[in-house]
């Protein structure tokens, strides 16, 4: 790509500038995980070798000399090609290596000068204290970055721990710093700034480690550098406090080893990752970490008892042996316990991988706190792909259409958020490979201690019923019209027999006809029925809605229906006490005549004989009610919420004899709810049944204009 393409490339850098870089991070990356591990085991011989050969010797020299730059010059190497992110890190792990071995060789110069008489304070002193400041910034960033402690159990562990730490410390070093002799204010203070800085070494470390869970190889090393800095440092404070002398060599050799150590976190293929959080593959509860504890809790109380040995009385002492032995059957008894729940928690665990649907839990946010395998092998995620990270923007973060869907677009989230109970049906899911499904979604409320603390939702794969549901549409739709076909023919041949056109018919003969036409009418009826519904379960029965009274639908189903009435005995009524030319709706007229013709004809079907079927057409706050009353023999209380199921007719003594294709009420609920409104249905035995037709009120047109 030449010079012109990189300006007029509008989108930052060009494609292949980015396949460069991207080239170079995967030479880079290859390069660190082939030679980490043979540079490892090169610095271990010369730190090695250090501790074999004379101190001071020429080969000694040359040794450590040759070791310490070339490990420099492979650090300062890896931090310049480290990514943007993580380089100010190594950049600063860098300087406290290099400020360390300069305040040892200023160390290692003094000694050879002054002998044990090496004056404490010093420019040594000065360069050691000021290596403190990067060390503290480079892990407080990782810290930030790594957010270990932002749990609870995260920082009381390191707590713990961390005052363990200062026990053995404090103990051992800052007791006899106190009380060396010789030692003015200004050395005192140096000197106890040092275990105090060592102490913070230490603690961040420890969190680190605690709230990482399981470290990557390059934190880890990172970890065990300054574990040997640290070893470092507390044998010169043990020098400091015993006004001793220490081989010069293990110094060096420490220090040697704390930056092959470094250098190798740097080179490892994780380095570039070292502040990226990892996602805990392992219990919190693990042994070796409540070993950790148990060591951190009896550091203290163990420590008491050695200080106290040889001062106080036995009294005394024996306190402090029963307050140790408490506190390991404590811990004892927590290990018990830690055990019994880990062992539930892994029948849970059991319990919901071994069902079909996918499940689960949420936080108030909408992040993942667990899953089941049920789930993860829908959306073909790995559990660390999902724990911690928000759940719509794994599984629902765009629409069937590929368009994006935000997570403050998503049905879920105000049952989520709000802690409520749902059914969510019809929403799609999106797999790990890209792949969608449809699903189908139910949410309760997480609940913990009588605070809601998000959801639980539970989800299954609906693609092999929507499958069947299709083949089940196509297939009516394929039978509906090839019936039709044939149907109309015959029909029309039997009205034309009936009618006497073509010759007459005798009384059995008419009879009989009768019989064939009322029942290819009726068989007519159930295809176009049949079709119906198709067409609205398939949505290609396209509805035109027109703002259109109320009270003119009613005349005109009342009309339409007046034969049928005469030809039952029932009278057909249209109330309009409560009715003006105000009762506008906004629904397709041709549709909602077809409901309203059908409740009636049903309200005639069931009517006794003499009766009268009253409709009328009311306003109640914002909804016009189109009713429907007939006084019949009445809908049985246990039928009444089965009355809109297809091909569901009322066993009721003879319902089966007035016929019907048991669709007629199922059509005329999709139509209404397709409209913005729903059907109530009151009935009592013996006096009748009244279907209300409840729609929404037209909005007037200034009302229109004012939400434009």
């Amino acid at each position: 790509m030449g010079p012109v393409m990189k300006r007029i490339w509008p989108f930052g850098r060009s494609p292949e500038v980015n396949r460069r870089q991207s080239d170079r991070h995967d030479g880079r990356t290859a390069a660190r995980s082939r030679w980490w591990l043979p540079g490892l085991g090169l610095g271990t011989l010369a730190v090695a070798a250090l501790l074999v050969l004379p101190y001071n010797s020429p080969a000694w020299d040359l040794t450590f000399l040759i070791a310490s730059l070339l490990a420099v010059v492979i650090l300062l190497g890896a931090a310049l090609s480290m990514p943007r992110g993580v380089r100010s890190v190594w950049w600063l792990l860098l300087a406290f290596q290099v400020l360390t071995l300069a305040g040892q060789a200023v160390h290692d110069g003094q000694r050879e000068a002054f002998g044990d008489q090496t004056p404490f304070p010093d420019s040594d002193d000065a360069l050691f204290l000021i290596a403190y400041l990067p060390a503290f910034v480079a892990l407080g960033s990782l810290i930030y970055r790594l957010n270990p402690g932002r749990d609870r159990d995260a920082w009381i562990d390191s707590s713990i721990l961390s005052v363990a730490a200062a026990s053995v410390i404090g103990l051992f070093l800052v007791v006899p710093l106190t009380t060396a002799t010789g030692m003015d204010g200004w050395a005192l203070t140096v000197a106890v700034a040092y275990t105090l800085l060592d102490l913070a070494v230490i603690s961040c470390l420890i969190w680190l480690i605690v709230g990482e869970g399981r470290p990557q190889p390059a934190l880890l090393l990172l970890v065990l550098s300054f574990a040997l800095t640290l070893a470092a440092n507390l044998v010169r404070d043990a020098e400091i406090s015993a006004s001793a002398s220490t081989a010069a060599a293990w110094l060096d050799a420490l220090r040697l080893a704390a930056l092959v150590l470094l250098v190798a976190a740097a080179t490892t293929p994780s380095a570039e990752t070292i502040a990226t959080p990892k996602q805990r593959n392992e219990p919190r509860a693990s042994t070796p970490r409540l070993a950790a504890l148990a060591i951190g809790v009896l550091a203290v109380p163990t420590l008491v008892a050695i200080r106290l040995w040889g001062i106080a009385d036995r009294l005394t002492l024996l306190l402090a042996l029963a307050a140790i032995i408490v506190i390991i059957l404590a811990v004892w008894r927590i290990k018990i316990l830690v055990t019994t729940v880990d062992r539930q928690r892994q029948v849970t665990e059991l319990v919901l991988d071994s069902t079909g649907d996918g499940i689960v839990g949420l936080d108030r946010q909408g992040f993942v706190l667990f899953v089941n395998l049920s789930a993860r092998r829908l959306l073909r995620c790995r559990e660390a792909d999902l724990i911690g990270r928000r759940f719509h923007d794994i599984a629902h973060h765009e629409h069937p259409d590929g368009t994006p869907f935000p997570w403050h677009e998503c049905p879920m989230r105000e049952f989520v958020v709000n802690g409520e109970a749902a059914l969510i049906p019809d929403q799609v899911y999106v797999r790990r490979d890209g792949t969608t499904f449809p699903v189908e979604m139910i949410t309760s409320p997480l609940i913990v201690d009588g605070a809601v603390m998000g959801a639980v939702m539970s989800f299954r794969d609906v693609s092999e019923r929507e499958a069947v549901q299709e083949l089940k549409r196509q297939f009516i739709s394929v039978v509906s019209h090839e019936l039709r076909t044939p149907l109309t023919s015959i029909k029309g041949s039997l009205q034309m027999l009936s009618s006497g056109i073509l010759g007459p018919l005798n009384e059995d003969q008419q009879e009989l006809m009768t019989m064939a036409v009322n029942n290819s009418e009726r068989l007519g009826q159930l295809v176009n029925d049949i079709l119906d519904l198709e067409r609205l379960d398939a949505g290609r029965m396209p509805l035109v809605p027109a703002d259109v009274s109320a009270v003119s639908l009613a005349q005109q189903a009342v009309a339409s229906m007046t034969g049928a009435a005469t030809a039952a005995d029932v009278t057909l009524a249209l109330d309009e006490a409560d009715t003006d030319a105000d009762l506008t709706v906004h629904v397709d007229p041709n549709r909602l005549v077809q409901v309203l013709t059908n409740l009636r004809g049903n309200a005639i079907k069931f009517s006794t004989a003499g009766t009268t079927v009253t409709v009328s057409a009311t306003h109640l706050e914002n909804e016009i009610r189109i009713s429907v009353a007939d006084r019949g023999r009445g809908i049985p209380a246990d039928q009444l919420d089965s009355v809109f199921d297809r091909f569901g007719q009322v066993e009721s003594g003879d319902s089966r004899r007035e016929g019907g294709t048991g669709l007629g009420l199922a059509i005329a609920q999709e139509i209404v709810t397709r409209s913005a409104g729903r059907i109530i249905v009151e009935s009592s035995m013996g006096v009748g049944s009244t279907f209300t037709v409840v729609l929404p009120c037209a909005a007037p047109p200034e009302a229109e204009g004012d939400g434009i």
